[in-house]
């Protein structure tokens, strides 16, 4: 069985192990005026290690356990796409951001991606909107248990924002409505309703975000040398300090995969949700157009009908027979 161990030294009590373990392994208690984590179900520990990877204070450590590499199922990956394929087994996927049209993408984009699957990346692509795109990769991701780790490159978006609703989902899920709108994030649509909340809540525990985008420096996310240390950071086996990250290989989530396609459910995401009120307001709008309609159809009958009439009453004055024409004719 595996082991918890916390250094209540280095320990602050920030409950980010809380946030993170999906199994209730810890909480945080007070003692001696200060905050601390605690393990309260170590018997519930499967060995993700999201707590110890995610921890600020790399206070915590998993011990007691084999590392796990799953095959991805036959499926995988689910949901087609601009990226590569990689080592599959590797724990590391790389989203480059596309901040231009698609007949746009300049080649050093292009290659930024081709070094990520060079480097041993287990997918590797672009990342254009703030809703399909991210339901897109999340299903991916979610099929393939052994990624724990996406970087994240190139630079933001300032249309559609698409890091800072990823960043925003990691760290904060979605909110309990239809849409399912990313909580905290500025991008002008960030919903995502044709994936299942099971993929959203598994991606947001399985993987970790390294982000390489900087506003100071932007050439930080688009240096290719970069993205290559960030992949091997991640692919190795005992922990590496990279740009204010520890990073090592978890081992798969050890979780079955969850595989399953994106099923569209609202066609226009990017409009508002209505509240009740304004609801009842357009429910009245169109009942009451749907009558109008009605009243103007029967009126157009009524004319057709009395012209009708009148039409005959003209004909038969004047002695004229109207004739019918039958399929023989």
């Amino acid at each position: 069985m595996p082991k918890v161990i916390i250094d209540q030294g280095k320990c602050t009590g920030c409950g980010t192990c809380l946030d993170v373990c999906p199994e209730g392994v810890f909480r945080v208690i007070e003692a001696n005026g200060k905050k601390i984590s605690e393990v309260i179900a170590e018997e519930e520990c499967f060995a993700c290690r999201a707590c110890e990877v995610q921890c600020p204070e790399r206070s915590i450590e998993i011990t007691g356990f084999e590392m796990l590499k799953v095959d991805p199922p036959p499926e995988y990956p689910p949901e087609d796409g601009r990226f590569l394929r990689g080592n599959d087994y590797s724990p590391v996927a790389v989203v480059a951001i596309l901040d231009t049209y698609d007949f746009k993408i300049p080649p050093e984009l292009v290659r930024l991606v081709e070094v990520a699957i060079e480097s041993g990346a287990a997918l590797a692509g672009t990342l254009q909107t703030e809703n399909i795109g991210i339901e897109k990769m999340v299903a991916n991701v979610v099929a393939n248990p052994n990624i724990r780790y996406l970087v994240l490159c190139w630079r933001e978006s300032q249309g559609h924002l698409p890091a800072d609703a990823l960043i925003n989902l990691v760290k904060n899920g979605v909110a309990e409505d239809k849409r399912r709108t990313i909580i905290g994030a500025n991008a002008p649509s960030p919903y995502l309703p044709n994936i299942s909340l099971e993929a959203i809540e598994r991606f947001r525990k399985q993987v970790t975000i390294v982000n390489l985008i900087s506003e100071d420096d932007p050439q930080t996310g688009m240096d290719p040398a970069n993205v290559k240390k960030a992949v091997w950071s991640c692919i190795q086996e005992k922990p590496t300090d990279f740009m204010g990250y520890t990073l090592y290989d978890l081992g798969a989530w050890p979780k079955a995969p969850i595989c399953q396609r994106i099923t569209m459910r609202i066609t226009e995401p990017w409009k508002p949700e209505l509240s009740e009120k304004e609801a009842e307001i357009l429910q009245h709008i169109k009942k009451v157009a749907k009558e109008k309609s009605n009243q103007e159809k029967s009126r157009e009958e009524e004319t057709r009908e009395r012209r009708r009439k009148e039409d005959e009453k003209l004909l038969k004055f004047l002695g004229i027979k109207k004739r019918t024409y039958t399929r023989e004719d």
